[in-house]
């Protein structure tokens, strides 16, 4: 009889931190927020599948924000989490302690209607969701190529 051999090819799901924020802000509006709350540097990236897509880098903390909407024109990102308006993804070590202080911050901001987490294990399309992404940053991000042409030696 032949064994199956099964790969697991999940990530790490501790170096990923997801936080649900529910607001009636548009998308600039709530980064601009952010950034001045929590002195963050989010900066508009080109839209993820039809969701806005805003990214920033803490060097300090060495981790990366992804702050996504939940809502595109047409359907809804994560469907666990209709009442979510804005994903923010945080990829490195994050401690409890810097959650709940993060978590704090957000809801200190007026008119920020709720702003939790949300446990990775019960979104069901998580993996593909961060293989999109990941791809997604990779092409915006792509450094083109120098191309160098062969040089003949010419006799003179």
């Amino acid at each position: 009889m032949a064994k199956k051999i099964l790969l697991e090819t999940r990530s790490e799901p501790a170096l990923y931190t997801l936080l649900g924020i529910s607001c009636h802000f548009r998308d600039y509006h709530l980064t601009y927020l952010l950034n001045e709350n929590l002195d963050l540097g989010f900066i508009k990236e080109n839209d993820f599948q039809g969701y806005p897509f805003f990214f920033c880098r803490d060097e300090n903390g060495f981790n990366a924000y992804y702050l996504l909407g939940n809502r595109g024109q047409e359907s809804i990102l994560l469907p666990e989490m209709k009442q979510t308006d804005y994903l923010l993804l945080i990829e490195g070590p994050f401690k409890k302690i810097q959650k709940d202080k993060l978590l704090k911050k957000i809801r200190s901001i007026d008119n920020i209607l709720m702003s939790f987490e949300i446990k990775i294990e019960i979104v069901k399309n998580f993996e593909t969701i961060l293989n999109d992404l990941e791809i997604h940053f990779m092409n915006i991000h792509k450094v083109s190529k120098t191309k160098y042409s062969s040089t003949k030696n010419q006799e003179v």
